[in-house]
């Protein structure tokens, strides 16, 4: 497990603690490794590819159904079509959000890895069902944070608990390299209004105790 403090503030990012963990588990996977290929696959407008890109020295390259620019190509990963690229084409796929929106995810983690490189990583991230917090709710007779029974919200059709996701992804090959949380518990943690010891803190707990942070972040390698 990684168990480092992380400096978000240099990272600059909004206040989405799934992509700074994400990017600095990447930076350790890929051991300063130069004119990689980065995959972003849900990219939305690019803005984390372009930053990751430049943190990373990479060359870009991202698919959404929504945005389209000489980076980004539009496509619909719900589509269940081949991903518009070759084999063993990227040393790093980031997909960040995006297989909890997906109805086949057997497909699209399949795509990834011949997608990838031999020895490339998949950094992925969905939330966790079986969060703390969701623990809580449904004792309460609440509906669990994130999971959807209308196709009014944000269009989750899977919810991953830890093993489930460590079982999918090893069914498709993949080796795990790391398994954690962005923060325990709270998904918000950080905002400023959090004292930074506390965001530090909370962070760090997302290593320890990935099972129960809000959301799942996971490094794979092919």
């Amino acid at each position: 497990m990684t168990k480092q403090f992380i400096n978000y503030h240099s990272l600059n990012l909004p206040n989405k603690p799934y992509q700074v963990k994400a990017l600095k588990l990447a930076q350790s996977a890929l051991k300063n490794q130069k004119d990689i290929r980065l995959l972003d696959l849900g990219c939305a407008d690019g803005s984390f590819l372009d930053y990751a890109a430049k943190k990373l020295q990479a060359i870009p390259f991202g698919l959404d159904i929504n945005y389209q620019n000489p980076t980004i190509t539009r496509f619909d990963l719900n589509s269940n079509q081949k991903l518009p690229h070759p084999d063993n084409h990227f040393d790093l796929i980031f997909a960040l959000e995006i297989i909890e929106h997906l109805h086949d995810t057997d497909h699209f983690l399949q795509e990834s890895y011949r997608l990838l490189k031999s020895h490339g990583f998949l950094v992925l991230s969905t939330p966790n069902l079986a969060s703390l917090k969701n623990r809580f709710r449904l004792v309460f007779n609440r509906y669990p944070q994130y999971l959807e029974y209308s196709t009014q919200g944000a269009g989750h059709i899977h919810l991953y608990t830890l093993p489930v996701l460590k079982s999918q992804i090893l069914n498709t090959k993949f080796k795990i390299i790391n398994l954690v949380s962005p923060n325990f518990p709270c998904p918000g943690i950080t905002k400023n209004h959090f004292p930074p010891l506390i965001r530090h803190l909370a962070m760090f707990l997302g290593n320890i105790f990935p099972s129960l942070g809000s959301h799942l972040i996971l490094v794979a390698q092919k």
